[in-house]
């Protein structure tokens, strides 16, 4: 009884604080949009009319701290959550040259799968036009590469698997996954994005510290960012061609590498707390209500 009540407050303290996370996001979005029209009428984050792409990018970058901020501040201000639980250390010895094929395999089944979803749903995929170069490219790059493995790293498999630790390792790692997936607001983007923060719980788990997910995190952003550029820049068969083999070489290899450790009697459950079950998150009527809430608000009020 004492784990049930536990995993429902540590749940519901989750599900609070990425409701949190969506609110600071919209209300530093419309803030930033309203102080830009004060400076260039009709200028907004959508349509940054006067200012320059650097200056644009900047204040989204703004944005996605500012919301990560808050939120982190919300947690260690009114849950139990503190400093430590962020686990913002040295790791116990890993393997990068296991992890990173695994991971960046685990990445790119995830991604042959929401493509193959935005096919099925007539979903047409975009992505962000980037500049060609200059400081423009860099803040792009910090923005949607370095930003996010930090401050996310930081929040879901730092704050939120802080959270959920004393529940086990199996609750610690699902419930900020798929809150993690959810926040996405995008089907495909949040079948990759729950994929990898499974991984990337485990791996904080097995190595307790936030840093080599961070270092992963970072080196799957590059890649997309990498991908995404070469469409726009280079010869149409070079892209594809790059493209190709990254979301066919990884699943493959980081299978092989599954297998191959496995014979050598690697289990990824080695060295997990034992707990409550997994599902037993949906226990908490808050979380429960978060992951409906946020299914709804993807479905019918995300464009």
């Amino acid at each position: 009884m004492a784990k049930s009540r536990g995993v429902r407050g540590a749940a519901g303290a989750c599900a609070a604080a990425s409701l949190v996370y969506l609110l600071g996001r919209s209300l530093l979005a419309l803030l930033v949009s309203a102080l830009m029209g004060l400076a260039h009428p009709g200028a907004s984050l959508a349509k940054p009319l006067g200012f320059s792409d650097v200056s644009a990018t900047l204040f989204q970058l703004l944005v996605g701290i500012g919301a990560i901020a808050l939120t982190l501040a919300f947690l260690l201000k009114l849950t139990r959550l503190r400093q430590v639980d962020l686990r913002i250390a040295l790791p116990a010895p890993w393997s990068p040259g296991f992890c990173l094929p695994v991971f960046l395999g685990v990445a790119n089944l995830a991604n042959l799968a929401g493509a193959l979803i935005n096919h099925i749903t007539d979903n047409p995929t975009t992505s962000e036009l980037l500049p060609s170069g200059g400081p423009e490219l860099l803040v792009c790059f910090i923005t949607l590469c370095i930003m996010p493995a930090v401050a996310e790293e930081l929040l879901f498999r730092g704050a939120f698997q802080g959270l959920m630790r004393p529940c086990g390792s199996a609750a610690a790692i699902f419930a900020p996954a798929l809150l993690f997936g959810l926040l996405h607001l995008d089907l495909a983007q949040g079948l990759t994005a729950f994929a990898c923060g499974v991984f990337l719980g485990w791996l904080t788990e097995r190595s307790g510290s936030i840093l080599p997910g961070m270092l992963l995190h970072l080196a799957n952003n590059t890649l997309a960012f990498l991908t995404i550029y070469l469409r726009y820049y280079a010869p149409a068969e070079l892209s594809f061609g790059v493209e190709l083999f990254i979301l066919l070489f990884f699943p493959v290899f980081g299978g092989w590498m599954i297998w191959n450790a496995r014979q050598q009697g690697f289990r990824f459950s080695a060295g997990l707390r034992p707990g409550v079950d997994v599902l037993a998150v949906f226990a908490s009527p808050a979380y429960s209500a978060a992951v409906i809430f946020l299914v709804v608000y993807a479905a019918f009020f995300v464009h």
